[in-house]
C-alpha cells in the first residue's frame, strides 16, 4: 500500500502552534508516532487562506499534479492565463511549500492530498 503525501493547510494562532509543538514533543518523548499529517502550513486568518488557495491557484495546483513537472510558460498556455500572473502564483505557492521547482525550472506538486482546516471564532474572547 502506497502512503499518500499529505499536507494540512489551516488557520492557527502562534499560541496554538506553540501548544501543538509541545504536544508533538511530548509524543516524541513517549516514542509515540507523530500525528498525521506531519506536514502543515498555518496561515493567520481566513482572508489569507482564501487568497493563498484561491480558485485560480487551486486550478494551477491540480493541473500541475495531473500533468507532472511543467514549465510556467507551458502552464500559462494550457490554462490560457497571462504568464506574469501564473509566474506570480507559482512563486507564492513555492514560497509556501505547496509547489516546488525542479532544477530545469519546472513546477511540480509534492503532495497527493491538501487538507484544509479553518476554525473561525465567531466572537472575540473577553
Amino acid at each position: 500500500m502506497t502512503t499518500k503525501k499529505h499536507i494540512l493547510v489551516g488557520i492557527s494562532t502562534p499560541e496554538a502552534q506553540g501548544e501543538e509543538f509541545i504536544a508533538a514533543w511530548e509524543r516524541a518523548e513517549k516514542n509515540l508516532p507523530p500525528e498525521e499529517p506531519v506536514d502543515r502550513l498555518y496561515l493567520q486568518n481566513l482572508s489569507m487562506l482564501l487568497r493563498v488557495l484561491s480558485p485560480k491557484r487551486m486550478e494551477l495546483i491540480q493541473t500541475i499534479k495531473a500533468t507532472g513537472p511543467v514549465s510556467i510558460r507551458k502552464l500559462s498556455k494550457e490554462l490560457r492565463r497571462d504568464y506574469k500572473n501564473v509566474h506570480t502564483d507559482i512563486s507564492e505557492l513555492a514560497r509556501l511549500g505547496l509547489v516546488e521547482m525542479t532544477e530545469k525550472k519546472q513546477a511540480f506538486v509534492p503532495w497527493d492530498v491538501i487538507s484544509i482546516s479553518a476554525e473561525i471564532p465567531l466572537a472575540k474572547a473577553t
